[in-house]
């Protein structure tokens, strides 16, 4: 655990993702029970912000799966945090890196959140995913002339 948390911290987006994963409901993508420690082997509680933070963070990274699982949280969290908009600007994010199953499971998941939106709402998720993808190729682009320098 010590080096997952270290990994993420360097910005690791596998490493974030995992953690999302492990702080969420302790089951994997494909439906394992993982059973996450901390260093001294005491079991790590489900912990839905800590998930969403790690999650968060690899989703802005790039990493298609945790885009994927940052919507369904927002598509399955409690009233109080369930965010439909958000749930469909990820999902529209993930559907462009991912295929097979996993393109599969986004496109399940964006439609099942756009049945709860309104088109105006839908479209305006649209546009923030186009927004965001903008950004992360603009940075993409401009991150080898910074390490030049």
């Amino acid at each position: 655990m010590k080096r997952l948390l270290a990994a993420a911290a360097k910005g690791d987006p596998d490493a974030e993702y995992n953690l999302g994963v492990m702080y969420d409901n302790r089951i994997d993508d494909h439906g394992n029970a993982v059973d996450p420690t901390d260093d001294n082997g005491n079991a790590i509680a489900s912990n839905r912000s800590e998930a969403m933070k790690w999650l968060l963070r690899a989703a802005e990274h790039g990493q298609p799966r945790a885009q994927t699982r940052l919507a369904e949280l927002y598509a399955a969290g409690p009233d109080t945090a369930r965010n439909y908009g958000r749930a469909c600007q990820w999902f529209v994010v993930a559907m462009t890196g991912l295929n097979g199953v996993h393109r599969q499971r986004a496109q399940d998941g964006y439609a099942s959140v756009c049945s709860q939106l309104t088109t105006t709402e839908i479209q305006a998720a649209q546009r923030r995913a186009r927004d965001w993808d903008r950004r992360r190729r603009r940075a993409m682009l401009a991150a080898p002339i910074r390490a030049a320098r």
